[in-house]
């Protein structure tokens, strides 16, 4: 139950920012399109970087851990550092579109947005392997929690945000 509540807390105070943010940004004068795509990369950018690093404490350390061991991940330490690693980076990049919006555009810009949201699906990926594998217990997974709503949830936002990207940039 002490873990549930620290997860609700950690989606509610990502929730409440991604709230305030988008009533700052329906004034900035950006099409629809735009200010969904900002919003998303804020709200998946926060999410990630929160979950990244909530990895680094305690009890999410441990659950982390378990989960990599349980799933059989190849190489675990390699599996532990990838994924919280790709979570932060990811997080990082994608809360940098949320703020540099104006100045993140060009090629190498959607080169760099594409390739984010290629590591989040990835991400998002293993984490559905690892939520439906069977010798991996509901009690160490997020929520506890078997079925990977919440992971699918993430994959298809993630999805969305990509489409938006090259909607908004080819219009």
């Amino acid at each position: 139950m002490d873990q549930l509540l620290k997860e609700l807390s950690l989606i509610g105070g990502v929730a409440a920012v991604t709230l305030i943010s988008y009533l700052v940004m329906r004034r900035s004068g950006a099409s629809g399109a735009a200010n969904a795509n900002r919003l998303l990369s804020g709200l998946l950018g926060a999410f990630l970087l929160l979950g990244g690093v909530a990895k680094f404490f305690l009890p999410f350390t441990d659950m982390f851990a378990q989960q990599i061991a349980l799933s059989r991940l190849p190489f675990p330490a390699l599996s532990a550092f990838a994924g919280q690693a790709g979570e932060i980076t990811a997080g990082i990049i994608l809360l940098g579109y949320f703020i540099g919006w104006q100045r993140l555009q060009g090629p190498i810009s959607d080169l760099i947005f594409a390739l984010t949201t290629l590591l989040v699906v990835i991400i998002m990926l293993v984490a559905v392997y690892v939520h439906l594998h069977p010798d991996v217990p509901a009690e160490v997974l997020p929520f506890q929690s078997k079925p990977p709503v919440l992971t699918v949830i993430i994959m298809a936002l993630a999805i969305l945000n990509g489409w938006l990207r090259r909607k908004t940039r080819l219009s």
